[in-house]
């Protein structure tokens, strides 16, 4: 026994001093949580060669996912303190009770609590102005003797974690693969360093142990590798400041870190003087302003800095903790370019004042378009020339290429919103810089249109009531550039040719719901050359189940884009009947708000069920000002209950979610900030205050 013990020992003490850490590659690695509670970067007014080009999101209390060059390139996975007192109890900084203070639209305090009181610590973070490096402003107040505070970073690199390497320098870490560098220290440097495999030889299993840290291995090389340096805190009650760095910029040194913090927000300050904020909002809850700001923050932030007007999706992955990340893979998670987001965020940063935006947007798209290529769907064979890709990286690089009908006719609609808002100088310049991407588009439309492969989820081809209507729009608003090209007149067959248009093709009078008379979902979604026969019982697939519907059972909202673009009134008694039964069947009222399911059957959620969209509810209250404007009837409480559940959807730190639990009304781990649901948010806010629909380009 005494031997096995000696044994035991020798081992332990021969490992802990070895140069490389034990248990390579480490656990298999997956993504950090997607409830993000904030993200940022510093604001760029133009492309510069000393633009800081580091982002971060932080959820949980701590800092997660950072990137670096793009915006697409996650770099670190997460950081968080360790904290024991070395004797009786061991805790990670995540599963502390966490609080956020919003300092700014740009800025946050986490404030992360032990549920015993033992000790706070608050993190203000923010990323410098013209270095690559992100600042952690870290204050730590202990109110009890003997604690020990552990700085550990797991990384990314180069968005993925299978080839890692980290080594500990003593006073930092440098974690590295190829040219990718991150230099990680404190101010005040680190007492004791060490390199490990994530689920082996990391921090976390060095202090779980024995709550000491033993290990003090110099390297850990080609895996999921951490980085763990002890802080150079005192064991004794008090109030410590000091702020950790990440440097992607081996270059940099920060020499007065409230200058930089300074210049952060000075940064934002000058983009927020140059919008404009809405009357409507002077009477309402500091709240709602602030999540107004907020959300131009948001948005105006997931831009790239390299790729001018490449704005993702959301900055973050969603589910991404159960999501296993595979060697050699790039997953793009929400940190994509989709033309259909882009168009609404960039529709919405116009509307507040910001033309630039919307200017760049449009020369991204422009440099995405299809050239040449073709889809083949069955006996449907359509050339992608004039079309657009479903998604895309920074680079351009296609990510999925699903044919979207709805992605072709945005771009011409948002070149339409900037033309609208444009001088006569600048319209000219729009128009020789832009007509052949819309040209080309519109071509596209109309030869192709209004089928699509995938509907405006992504997930069922046919005919759609949402896509056909965005389509149609782009096509009318083409005979204003394009006389003669007849593009109105496809649009207006399309429309309301008899026995052979948008209403017979999607509108049943077999339905299942009500009185059995509503716009369905999708139309032909059995085959590629399905009949659009809205009354006939043909199954579609379920994506994210497998589940084959009846076409019949199943209900969204996309019917309201045909009055929200303008194409038939407000007051159509198919629109109004339609939105009773939506309504009645997936509708939820929450203890923040009423929200709405995606459609009937939905499985893209927690436990493969689909939960509520808060974007969608600013298409019920941009339709009821609409209505308003038709009927004359007052729609004041339905509108200013849409516009209370954007408030209530936030979190803490004024996120808005893509998803909300239909029992609380808080965001699920779905994608937050999502930037199109912050976009709604605005839209409706500008909408009130022009009462109208401001997305409605037709009348």
């Amino acid at each position: 026994m005494k031997i096995a013990v000696l044994l035991t020992s020798l081992i332990f003490n021969f490992n802990a001093f070895a140069e490389e850490a034990f248990g390579g590659p480490g656990l298999t690695p997956n993504w950090a949580s997607a409830q993000k509670i904030s993200v940022g970067t510093s604001y760029s007014k133009e492309q510069k060669d000393k633009n800081s080009l580091v982002w971060y999101s932080a959820a949980g209390g701590i800092l997660t996912e950072t990137y670096y060059p793009s915006i697409d390139t996650p770099q670190i996975k997460d950081a968080q303190l360790l904290i024991t007192d070395g004797k009786s109890f061991f805790i990670e900084e995540k599963d502390l009770d966490h609080k956020v203070e919003v300092l700014s639209p740009s800025l946050i305090k986490l404030i992360n609590t032990d549920k015993k009181n033992r000790f706070k610590i608050e993190h203000i973070i923010f990323t410098s102005q013209d270095k690559s490096v992100l600042i952690d402003k870290l204050r730590i107040t202990s109110n009890v003797e003997g604690l020990s505070f552990y700085h550990l970073v797991n990384s990314s690199l180069q968005g993925n974690s299978f080839r890692d390497n980290v080594n500990a320098n003593g006073d930092h870490l440098e974690f590295y693969e190829g040219k990718t560098k991150v230099h990680v220290t404190s101010s005040k440097g680190y007492e004791k360093t060490s390199a490990g495999f994530v689920g082996f030889s990391d921090g976390f299993q060095d202090l779980k142990d024995n709550l000491k840290m033993d290990w003090s291995y110099s390297s850990a090389r080609n895996g999921n590798v951490a980085g763990t340096g002890k802080l150079k805190v005192a064991p004794k009650k008090g109030v410590y400041d000091l702020y950790l760095s990440y440097s992607f910029d081996q270059a940099s040194s920060l020499v007065n870190i409230e200058n930089e913090l300074a210049a952060y927000e000075n940064g934002w300050r000058e983009y927020f003087s140059e919008l404009s904020i809405p009357n409507v909002l002077k009477n309402r809850s500091e709240y709602s302003k602030d999540l107004y700001l907020r959300s131009l923050f948001v948005m105006r932030a997931l831009e790239d800095k390299l790729k001018p007007g490449a704005m993702i999706a959301s900055l973050s992955h969603p589910w991404g903790q159960e999501v296993k990340q595979e060697e050699n893979v790039m997953h793009g998670g929400y940190h994509l370019i989709w033309p259909r987001d882009l168009f609404h965020v960039s529709v919405a940063l116009l509307t507040a004042g910001d033309k630039h935006s919307a200017y760049r947007a449009l020369r991204f798209l422009k440099n995405i378009q299809y050239k040449s290529g073709q889809w083949n769907y069955a006996e449907r064979v359509i050339p992608k020339f004039g079309a657009f890709p479903q998604n895309v990286w920074t680079t351009g690089k296609e990510y999925w290429g699903g044919l979207q009908i709805d992605q072709v006719g945005y771009p011409v609609q948002l070149f339409f919103h900037l033309y609208k808002k444009s001088t006569t100088a600048e319209k000219r310049e729009l128009l020789k810089e832009f007509s052949p991407m819309l040209k080309a588009a519109l071509d596209f439309i109309k030869y192709y249109g209004p089928w699509s492969a995938q509907e405006r989820w992504e997930e069922n081809f046919g005919i759609s009531p949402s896509s056909f209507s965005v389509a149609a729009t782009a096509l009318i608003l083409g005979d204003e550039i394009f006389p003669g090209e007849y593009y109105k007149k496809t649009a207006m067959r399309w429309l309301n040719k008899p026995g052979d248009n948008i209403h017979t093709w999607t509108f049943t009078n077999a339905g299942i719901y009500g009185n059995g008379e509503y716009y369905l979902r999708v139309s032909g979604c059995d085959t590629y050359i399905g009949t659009w026969n809205p009354n006939v019982d043909v199954d579609c697939h379920i994506a994210n189940s497998g589940e084959r519907v009846s076409q019949l059972s199943i209900l969204d909202q996309g019917f309201l884009k045909l009055s929200l673009m303008g194409l038939v009134d407000a007051n159509d008694r198919r629109i109004k009947n339609s939105l009773n039964i939506l309504n009645q069947n997936i509708r939820v009222k929450t203890p923040n708000g009423y929200g709405w399911y995606r459609y009937s059957f939905d499985a893209y959620g927690e436990e493969k069920r689909g939960r509520l969209w808060p974007l969608l509810s600013s298409e019920h209250g941009r339709y009821y000002i609409q209505l308003q404007k038709s009927t004359g009837v007052s729609k004041k409480k339905e509108i200013e209950d849409v516009f209370d559940s954007y408030l209530g959807f936030s979190n803490d730190g004024q996120m808005l979610p893509e998803q909300v639990f239909e029992y609380n009304g808080e965001g699920t781990e779905a994608a937050t900030p999502l930037a199109w649901s912050h976009a709604e948010y605005v839209k409706l806010i500008w909408s009130m205050e022009e009462n109208r629909n401001i997305t409605n380009l037709l009348k």
